[in-house]
Parts: structure tokens; sequence; C-alpha cells
């Protein structure tokens, strides 16, 4: 009889990865022990994401050959996303520390009155948990992307750090990493299109009736989904401390500065909506992206250090800075020119 994947994905933790590791990760989380609400929404969310990725397409050209996948909570001292292969799965892994950060970080946005008057949600305050519920799922949502990415786009076989691919920002002094940051790049924008895809498909009406904007006309639900995916993902990456950064390190990261990578999951979504939806475009203009991630940043103040990007955003728009970019987004370019030639039997 089969080893059911929940099982092999404890195993991973408890058998297989270094003992150094095995302190930080302990195995698959028991939600049991969680309170009942928040055991009843993490429960909602795994199985709609296996739900999804048991359903994946398998006729993408740029996709390597995978095994069949499991999404997990792992049981940690570390906020991260993990990626790694077992036993013929391919698993995704995010940790606790990671989903009780991001809950913080949603109930702030949530809560939030510039939030809430930057998106136009015109839930009262004592209803705002589904403004909460539909930020976390789609943080969740582009994570879990971000290492579905790392699958089916041949980085897991490309990066092997004691069998895991993870997400803990740092940097290998004396290393040009730029070939790596490049894979967090296109791992951030592969995400954002399929987040985006599944929030305006299957996931719009549920959000929608959270929101209570059922009765909005079609292009209202559209702008209210698209700026609470900006809002979701800035939150993501803003409460993160930002790097400082320097001619030499900016090039030891492992993943790009979060200004970088948040400009790339913009260029992304918008290039989605140049797609399916031309007037969202034209509608996210420089000073509503600024207004956005300005609510953000006043609703998440603190919680990475009370820092903003201002350090971050001058340095890459400095001579090193732009010549940084310019070799990035040359690596980024080549790899996603080279997907082709991966394509899934």
């Amino acid at each position: 009889m089969p080893v059911p994947p929940e099982v092999l994905f404890d195993r991973f933790f408890r058998t297989e990865v270094p003992a150094t590791t095995r302190q930080s990760y302990k195995g698959k989380q028991d939600l049991d022990v969680l309170e009942p609400a928040l055991r009843s929404l993490l429960v909602s969310i795994q199985e709609s994401l296996n739900e999804a990725l048991r359903s994946e397409r398998k006729d993408i050209a740029e996709h390597v050959d995978h095994g069949p996948f499991h999404f997990d909570y792992v049981d940690s001292t570390v906020p991260n996303a993990v990626a790694f292969v077992h036993n013929g799965y391919s698993f995704i892994g995010v940790t606790m520390p990671l989903i009780n950060k991001l809950l913080q970080v949603c109930a702030r946005l949530s809560r939030s009155e510039a939030i809430t008057t930057v998106l136009g949600v015109r839930l009262p305050p004592e209803e705002r948990d589904a403004l909460h519920v539909v930020l976390l799922r789609t943080q969740l949502n582009f994570v879990v992307c971000h290492e579905y990415t790392h699958h089916v786009h041949g980085h897991q076989s490309i990066r092997e750090s004691g069998g895991l691919f993870n997400e803990i920002l740092e940097d290998h002094p004396d290393a040009d990493m730029v070939e790596e940051q490049a894979r967090e790049m296109d791992a951030d924008g592969y995400a954002s299109y399929l987040v985006l895809f599944h929030l305006f498909a299957e996931g719009r009406a549920h959000s929608i009736r959270l929101l209570k904007a059922d009765m909005e006309p079609d292009r209202i639900q559209d702008e209210l989904l698209f700026d609470s995916f900006v809002a979701a993902v800035g939150g993501f990456l803003f409460v993160s401390p930002p790097t400082a950064l320097d001619s030499t390190r900016v090039y030891n990261l492992v993943h790009p500065p979060q200004a970088a990578r948040m400009d790339n999951i913009m260029k992304s979504a918008l290039s989605w909506c140049s797609q399916n939806r031309p007037t969202l475009q034209a509608r996210m203009s420089t000073e509503r992206f600024q207004m956005i991630m300005n609510a953000v940043a006043q609703a998440t103040w603190g919680m990475n250090g009370g820092s903003n990007w201002g350090a971050q955003s001058a340095f890459l728009q400095s001579r090193e800075g732009s010549e940084y970019l310019r070799k990035l987004q040359k690596r980024l370019k080549a790899h996603v020119q080279s997907l082709g030639r991966n394509q899934a039997i």
C-alpha cells in the first residue's frame, strides 16, 4: 500500500535533512494542536491548494518533468517556505512561524483605515476578518506558487542545500549570486501570473462574497481584486527588514532586494492585466501603486524594524544599482528563454 504523501513529508524532515537543519525543521505540523478557527482556516487553504496542485495542466511546454505535488505545513522555529523532492513527490512546505507572520501582517492590513480606504473596501470594522482571510489566501497562494515554480522551472534540480530550496533571506560573501537571483525573479513573476489567474477565476466568487462586493459592477470588483493582490504581496515583502546594499553586497544576495522584487512582480502583474484586464493596466499608475504601498507601510510599520525601502531604491537608481539591474535582467531573460528547451514530456 503506497505511503501517503503527508507521511513522506514528515519523514523527510525527521530522517533526511542534516542534523543541524533538523533543529529548526522538526516535521509536519500537527494542526490539531491549533485553536479551532485557525485550524479550520489552514485546513481549508491546504485542501484548496492541494486540489489545485493535483489538477495542474500537464501540457505546459516550459515545465520540466516533476512528481505529483503535496503542500503541507512545517513544525519549525524559523519563518520560511521550502521546496524539495522526496520519494518521487514534489513537496512544498510553509513553516508555522511564517504562517504566524502572515497572520500578523494581514491582521494589521485588514484593520487599517488607510488600506480599506485605498482598496475601496466598505466592510464595517467588526467584519474586517473577511478582508484578513482574502489577503492571507492571496499571500499563501503567492508563496506556494513561488515554490511551485522552483519545481516546474527546474530550479530545484539546480540548487540543493540539505535537500531544501528555501526562501530565507541570506547572502554569500564573495560569491556572485545573480544567477540565483534571476531564478527567484522568475519564481516571483510566474507566481504573480498564477495567483492572478486563480483570483480572477476560481477564487473570484469566494473573495467577492467575503468582501460583500457582490452587487458592485464587474469593473469595481476587478479593481478591488487587483488592488488587494498588490497590497497582499507588498505586505508579504515589506515586513522583512530591508537589506543594506552596496556595489558588492548586492551581488552576494540569494534573493534580489525587496524593492527590485516588487518592481518585477508589478511588471509581471501588469503584463497579466494587458492580456486579460487592459483597463486595470491603465489604472495602475505609479501614483496609485505608491498610494497602496504607502498604506501597506503605514499599516505594518515596525514589523520590519521600522525601515522602508528608501535606501534600497536610492541605490538601485544609482549608477552601480542600474548596472546591477541590467545584469540581473539579462540573466533573467536568458533563464526564461532557456525554459523552452526544458519541455516536460
